[in-house]
């Protein structure tokens, strides 16, 4: 058990048995007898592992016609979501990065229109700080397209990440995103009792949504969306469930989105 790991208590007939703690990469994680809570958390330094990113407020698509072209009116939309950024090396003058598992929601014609994809990320220079984000992006099931930002100066101290990427293959039609990104908030997943035959799992309120999940058994990738809905109490989403009779792990996904593999 490493020293970020914490022991708790899940009640049992006539005792309490051990919870453990453990990290997962991109959710966070809880076992149910044992119910083991893992904060899938994202600091705010130079990793060497991924770290989950989630859109602030002032991220947004844009779409519109480009000067002289006659064409639409330019329309802007507020992006929500999260993606994962994970160190890939050094090139001698810029930490690289891959950009993946891309979850956005832009809320389009009445809808949310689902944005997934991945790319690129640098940052470094010889003097002044310099970022390039590259990214092929999917809007909807079949739209791609791909955007960058060119190498331009960095907005934000890393990590945090400020920078509007937009595509470079229209000629009067374009789309830009201006991406206002964070390392998301470590989340604090909480347990339990609620009563001799239910427990109840906490944790609490973020910018990001997430989606409790569930598992019998940790090796598989087809978690299962929770449906009891959470209420929140005092800034806490809470979800009473029935005792599970074996294991049952569970744990929080942007959006429901599964888990990162090794």
């Amino acid at each position: 058990m490493g020293a970020s790991e914490k022991v708790f208590p899940c009640p049992g007939p006539g005792l309490w048995r051990k919870l453990l703690l453990f990290v997962a990469k991109s959710a966070l994680g809880l076992a149910a007898c044992g119910l083991a809570i893992a904060p899938g958390s994202a600091k705010a330094q130079t990793v060497t592992n991924p770290v989950l990113y989630s859109l602030n407020a002032d991220t947004s698509l844009a779409q519109g016609c480009i000067p002289p072209c006659l064409c639409p009116d330019w329309l802007g939309a507020p992006v929500t979501g999260t993606f994962l950024l994970t160190p890939t090396g050094y090139d001698g003058l810029y930490d690289t990065y891959a950009v993946t598992n891309v979850n956005w929601r832009d809320p389009f014609d009445g809808t949310d229109l689902i944005v997934t994809g991945s790319g690129t990320y640098k940052v470094g220079g010889e003097v002044a700080l310099l970022q390039e984000l590259v990214l092929d992006l999917h809007l909807g099931d079949v739209w791609v397209e791909h955007y960058d930002s060119g190498l331009v100066p960095e907005a934000a101290p890393f990590p945090e990440i400020k920078v509007i990427i937009s595509t470079t293959n229209q000629s009067c039609f374009e789309s830009t995103v201006n991406l206002d990104a964070s390392p998301a908030p470590v989340l604090r997943p909480g347990l339990g009792p609620a009563g001799t035959k239910e427990i109840v799992l906490s944790w609490p309120v973020s910018a990001t949504p997430f989606v409790l999940e569930e598992s019998s058994n940790l090796a598989v990738t087809n978690w299962t969306a929770v449906t009891n809905a959470p209420t929140v109490i005092a800034q806490e989403n809470q979800v009473v469930l029935t005792r599970p009779l074996g294991n049952r792990f569970y744990r929080l996904a942007p959006h429901g989105s599964v888990a990162a593999s090794e």
